[in-house]
């Protein structure tokens, strides 16, 4: 597996990861006209109109053979807003998100951002537990509205990107 920047021409393929992993993930908390109809083509567009500035982290994972299994994206202001990490179901339990987590947190940590933080659907067990067994700092719970859907999200926070780096045993080339 390689954790690399994304680049214009991943853009397609992060939209589908994305739309699939709210397909698969999200069943009980979305319509199933959402995550069946209009998804897929939100979710081209966004990726294809989404700008991403040199500060902000964007991340993909290939496998072997080039094909990519999971992405991340994070922008960048005063903090880290972590907005999506996403890995094929085929490809889960298998590292990728800690690995892309972990990218994320060092090339942070390069630009001296130390906060970071991102929202958790509430039912989203899986995820909120991978988030807390990292350190993170469980916060408010506020109704976000996903295209015309009003769910309870969790903001998770670390106030310090170099822990999380340390959990995911990133060098940090800080003594």
């Amino acid at each position: 597996m390689n954790i690399r920047p994304a680049e214009d021409r991943d853009r397609a393929a992060i939209a589908e990861i994305h739309t699939l992993s709210w397909q698969q993930t999200y069943r009980d908390e979305l319509p199933d006209e959402l995550l069946d109809g209009r998804l897929q083509g939100i979710m081209d567009e966004r990726w294809r109109g989404q700008p991403i500035r040199d500060c902000d982290v964007v991340l993909v994972a290939e496998s072997g053979d080039g094909d990519i299994v999971g992405f991340a994206s994070t922008w960048v202001d005063d903090d880290g807003y972590v907005d999506n990490l996403h890995v094929r179901s085929d490809w889960q339990s298998q590292g990728v998100g800690r690995a892309l987590l972990g990218e994320t947190a060092r090339q942070l940590l390069s630009q001296g951002v130390s906060p970071a933080w991102l929202h958790v659907i509430t039912t989203n067990q899986r995820a909120r537990d991978f988030y807390l067994a990292l350190g993170g700092q469980p916060g408010v719970v506020e109704d976000k509205n996903l295209y015309g859907t009003m769910v309870p999200n969790q903001r998770i926070s670390w106030p310090d990107v170099a822990m999380l780096a340390q959990r995911l045993a990133v060098p940090t080339n800080q003594e």
